[in-house]
């Protein structure tokens, strides 16, 4: 589909408007395919949804400054650089944003991609997260312009004005779960019923970011989930793959805590990567998260 489609149909052409995404993919998912353009939403399942490339983040730690900036293009068929604002936000790990914190917000002139390099990376935004913030957070970037708006939605998976970092790492200790607490959010103004699934993510889209956690390769060894309640009761029973249906009021959070117990010991330098997707209507992925547990 071509990304004038969703323009506005009784627009003369040449179509002048930019055309943003934050980009999930640089290179091609198939062979004479292309890089992220920003009109393949929702993402392609190929594509690691809580971890897009386009959002670039210093090293953090809770109570210092986080450095990020975030890199955007735009598609569009006209010749003139346009000004897109970019925002960013920051949450507790959670899957779905629903009130997320303000981080920064900045400007940058970015040219249609026909005629410039590829994307445009924002200034650096800097804010210091408060120390009482977990030792993992989840990034939110949204690109907005007069003429292509982002939607009111926080929706990284089925918008391309959105884009997510969500990712927590946890190391695994033998003979005890890692215990893994995060939000279950709706991030919608209609409340709804929604379905978490948990899984190991596909090992060759996950490849690439082991190195980020000190991981030289992944490993193959099982591990069996739960998911526990607010309370600490389970509310599954331990699984490989876990299924969970849910009813989530406008914009609600839940707390809940996921156990993972690898079926083996995980050698240092290897990790088992997994995926917390929330689908709404049991088919459209609303938010995801992924995990990382490291061997000792």
């Amino acid at each position: 589909m071509s990304h004038h489609d969703d323009h506005d149909q009784e627009q003369p052409r040449p179509d002048l408007r930019p055309f943003f995404c934050l980009p999930y993919w640089t290179a091609a998912l198939q062979p004479g395919g292309t890089w992220d353009t920003g009109e393949q939403r929702p993402l392609p399942p190929q594509v690691v949804s809580w971890l897009s490339p386009a959002i670039v983040a210093g090293p953090y730690r809770p109570g210092e400054t986080l450095e990020v900036a975030v890199q955007v293009r735009n598609s569009g068929d006209g010749n003139s650089p346009s000004i897109a604002t970019v925002i960013v936000y920051w949450a507790d790990p959670t899957v779905g944003f629903a009130t997320p914190e303000f981080f920064g917000a900045t400007t940058v002139a970015v040219p249609p991609a026909r005629t410039s390099p590829l994307t445009v990376t924002t200034p650096t935004m800097r804010r210091t997260i408060p120390a009482s913030a977990p030792d993992h957070i989840c990034l939110l970037a949204a690109v907005h312009h007069q003429q292509d708006r982002a939607g009111t939605v926080c929706d990284p998976v089925g918008d391309r004005h959105w884009a997510q970092r969500n990712l927590t790492a946890v190391t695994a200790h033998p003979g005890a779960p890692a215990m893994i607490a995060f939000d279950l959010a709706n991030p919608s103004a209609d409340d709804g019923e929604f379905m978490l699934i948990v899984r190991r993510a596909e090992l060759s889209a996950v490849v690439p970011l082991a190195a980020e956690f000190g991981v030289a390769e992944l490993s193959e060894v099982p591990a069996v989930v739960t998911l526990h309640g607010p309370d600490g009761r389970p509310l599954t029973d331990p699984m490989r793959e876990l299924t969970h249906h849910l009813f989530l009021a406008a914009h609600e959070r839940v707390r809940v805590e996921l156990a993972v117990e690898p079926e083996g010991e995980i050698p240092a330098h290897t990790a088992v990567v997994a995926e917390a997707v929330v689908m709404a209507d049991e088919e459209r992925p609303v938010g995801s998260l992924g995990f990382v547990l490291r061997g000792e």
